[in-house]
């Protein structure tokens, strides 16, 4: 296996190597080096970025053999035997203080709340913790990042060392490893003993800030994402630039917030139920208007009327309020963005199956759907042809009704 320089230095950036291969990996351009500086994805934290030579290094794998693969954005010319790699420093720091930090937050709430750490996940912006367990509470929550930040200011030493299987007995793992042989420890002093083989802080102080953003249920796991560092300051630093944009549009204060979001939401569940009985109004006055002009069938009223103008949920309640009344078969449909639904409905004195009517009309357009007996309801037919669908299973109805 190659070197690794970022096992015993994670904070080298300069270093330099000799081209061992030079070979092409998932269609780009790649060497293996005889030592390398760049952390290749693995354990859950991303890849190093940076240069060889000036050759942008866009990304970095492990190798079937073990060995560290650099993709490149372009090959090394052909003369060159060594270069000169550069690790992009702020990516690689800001990947410390994010693995770091979770180290720390990982053995925090193992040991206030009993929960082991079944999973990690590194993302560009948050990470997340999967913890088995029950669900955390806000309390709770606000108790881990109190007692992880105080450890953070304790500033404790941050070491890594390697030992074999019988001295790997003896430190108090929080998970045991999956590899034999040697393995390499990640220390946080007298607190946190990982297996790993991540890049990391020298010292908790450095991992700056850890912030808890959120927690939710996933997949019958407690899932918590968290940020470090760096990005825990972006991301105070964004949210306070929102909570204040959104103290503007209230017209009022950053600590006035909840006070008016909640005046708002009050509001508008009045102009919700305003809206709500004025939608009932028209669609009354609408399936009225409808059933003074309907064709009257074997005893019945019969609506088929295409209604380009509404939404599929407003031709359902339009639909509803007329087989509201007795002796009433209605076939109504409406198009957008150039595909026609339709909603075919009767009165519950009515024998006529129409959720079979439905089903089987569309089936003559290329379209489909179905429903129960009185109410019915499908599409994936052309816009154009709304008026076709509606004319065929009107037709169908008189037959049937007028004999």
């Amino acid at each position: 296996m190659d070197a690794r320089i970022y096992y015993e230095d994670a904070y080298c950036t300069r270093f330099t190597a000799q081209v061992a291969e030079r070979l092409t990996h998932e269609e780009q351009p790649a060497v293996r080096l005889s030592r390398s500086a760049f952390y290749p994805t693995s354990g859950g934290q991303p890849h190093d970025t940076g240069s060889l030579d000036g050759t942008t290094v866009v990304d970095v794998q492990v190798g079937a053999d073990g060995a560290v693969l650099h993709l490149l954005a372009e090959p090394l010319p052909e003369q060159t035997t060594s270069v000169s790699g550069v690790i992009d420093w702020p990516r690689r720091y800001a990947h410390m203080q994010q693995h770091s930090g979770q180290h720390l937050l990982s053995q925090t709430f193992y040991r206030l709340l009993g929960l082991e750490t079944v999973s990690v996940h590194f993302g560009d912006v948050l990470n997340t913790v999967d913890l088995e367990g029950p669900s955390l509470s806000v309390a709770q929550l606000a108790d881990v990042e109190r007692a992880a930040n105080e450890m953070v200011w304790e500033n404790r030493p941050v070491r890594a060392y390697w030992v074999d299987e019988e001295e790997r007995e003896k430190v108090p793992l929080r998970r045991a490893p999956a590899v034999q042989g040697a393995t390499r420890i990640v220390e946080i002093d007298k607190f946190d003993w990982s297996a790993c083989g991540g890049t990391h802080v020298r010292r908790t102080g450095e991992i700056g800030l850890i912030s808890l953003v959120r927690v939710e249920k996933h997949r019958g796991k407690s899932r918590v994402h968290f940020v470090c560092g760096g990005r825990a300051l972006a991301d105070a630093a964004r949210r306070r630039g929102l909570l204040a944009e959104t103290a503007g549009l209230l017209d009022g204060g950053v600590d006035d917030v909840p006070e008016l979001v909640s005046k708002q939401q009050e509001a508008l569940k009045g102009a919700e139920r305003e809206l709500k009985a004025l939608q009932e109004g028209l669609v009354g006055y609408q399936a009225r208007e409808l059933l003074a002009t309907a064709e009257t069938v074997g005893g019945l009223r019969l609506v088929a009327e295409a209604l380009n103008d509404s939404e599929p949920a407003a031709v359902q309640r339009l639909a509803r309020a007329l087989i509201s009344e007795p002796g009433v078969v209605s076939l109504l449909g409406c198009a957008q963005r150039g595909k026609g639904t339709v909603v075919f409905a009767r009165s519950a004195d009515c024998k006529m199956h129409v959720g079979n009517l439905l089903r089987e009309t569309l089936k003559l357009f290329g379209g489909g759907g179905g429903g129960r007996p009185d109410f019915a309801q499908g599409g994936g037919v052309a816009a154009e042809r709304l008026g076709d669908v509606l004319g065929a299973a009107a037709e169908v109805v008189r037959r049937e009704v007028g004999g």
